[in-house]
């Protein structure tokens, strides 16, 4: 092997395959990779892992795959407690410290702190994208530079809708949601289109993100008699109550939910009561050993002494953009475009790559990936098991 290619194989820059000193490129300016995760507050199980997902992702980077071409991923990392105030101010002090031509990612918490941060985002051409799956964030003619990594909350309650419908067409539904942008964003969709299935929507129960006695929530529910139940608003933060209080009210609907739902921890807290929950989700599990990127974490993650048991989902989903981000700037910087707006270029040119199996793909329709699978819980199984392949929803 051709010393060149020798010393590309381990990852080793350009400019050391010429014969010049390495530390040359280890000198280069960071690229940079901000992250704004609720590591306190109700979501802070969920904003937690999600971080977790970054820190292995962007040492992965820069560990085994040479970095950005031969740069240095650099990540950081701020608290928003999901408060939008909060998220805004941590915002600007990343902004503000860090220079345009380093700083090429953004990665936001909340559906609310996105939408507020949208316009700005818009107009300094930054990168950005958020745990958010909110429809109004996938429209690439008002935000160019905003990228969903996973379908938008409206494809996710299309998926739940579809299947509802095999199940019982003329089916009366109940929605459960939180009273924040994230559980209000996508009702006026479902409402529209359950009407235009035939089915009914009889209740709409509005809540709290979290709260600690469901059984006036489910009363209510008891009261509709529907037939499905679809929650949304929550990761994890009401989901087994409600279960639980409805098993010991007697509700016999079927419960449903989307992405923050698909957790193993609500089986564990749930336990019995979690049967047959359906959910979507469009990232890999942990304990999906075909998949490519599951294996080479878990062998990464021991190599570097981390703990290899079950990772949650937040965890997955958090590192399916991490590589991804990377890969994009990878592409922008052998094309000679590693700024903002050559990592949109590159983001949106992504189509043939999958994070190694962490995604279906990353063909962007609309700036989002309209791609999901159902999957039910089995409290035997401790597991969610697929019930679907993969849903196109564009």
């Amino acid at each position: 092997m051709k010393r060149r290619e020798f010393l590309r194989k381990l990852g080793v820059g350009s400019l050391a395959a010429l014969g010049m000193p390495y530390f040359a490129t280890a000198q280069a300016k960071p690229v940079k990779l901000a992250v704004l995760l609720p590591l306190t507050g109700p979501f802070a199980f969920a904003g937690n892992a999600g971080r977790e997902g970054f820190v292995d992702g962007v040492d992965y980077v820069n560990e085994v795959q040479g970095g950005i071409s031969g740069r240095k991923l650099e990540l950081i990392v701020e608290d928003t407690g999901y408060d939008v105030a909060k998220g805004t101010a941590a915002f600007n002090r990343v902004i503000a410290r860090e220079r345009p031509d380093e700083l090429l990612f953004v990665y936001g918490d909340s559906t609310g702190l996105s939408k507020a941060l949208a316009p700005e985002i818009a107009r300094m051409g930054l990168p950005y994208s958020a745990t958010s799956f909110a429809n109004e964030l996938a429209d690439p003619k008002t935000y160019p530079t905003i990228f969903v990594f996973g379908p938008t909350y409206n494809d996710m309650m299309e998926a739940l809708l579809r299947q509802i419908r095999l199940q019982k067409g003329r089916a009366k539904i109940a929605l459960v949601y939180s009273n924040t942008e994230f559980g209000r964003d996508p009702i006026p969709y479902v409402k529209e289109r359950a009407k235009a299935l035939g089915m009914e929507v009889v209740h709409e129960e509005v809540t709290p993100p979290a709260f600690t006695d469901a059984t006036p929530v489910v009363l209510n529910l008891r009261r509709a008699n529907p037939d499905f139940v679809i929650l949304q608003g929550y990761a994890l933060s009401a989901e087994p109550l409600i279960l639980r209080a409805a098993r010991e009210q007697g509700l016999q609907a079927q419960f449903m939910g989307t992405y923050y739902s698909a957790e193993l921890a609500l089986i564990q807290r749930a336990g019995p009561t979690a049967e047959g929950f359906i959910v979507t989700y469009h990232n890999a599990y942990w304990y999906d050993t075909l998949v490519p990127a599951v294996e080479e974490m878990r062998k990464f993650r021991q190599r570097k002494g981390r703990d290899t048991s079950y990772r949650p989902t937040y965890y997955m989903g958090s590192l399916a953009v991490a590589l991804a981000v990377a890969e994009a700037m990878r592409r922008a910087a052998g094309a000679g475009k590693l700024t903002r707006a050559g990592v949109v270029e590159y983001l949106e040119k992504l189509g043939d790559y999958n994070g190694l199996g962490l995604q279906r793909s990353y063909q962007f329709v609309n700036h989002r990936l309209p791609y999901t699978k159902l999957y039910r819980a089995s409290v035997k199984d401790g597991r969610f098991n697929a019930i679907t392949d993969w849903i196109k929803l564009a």
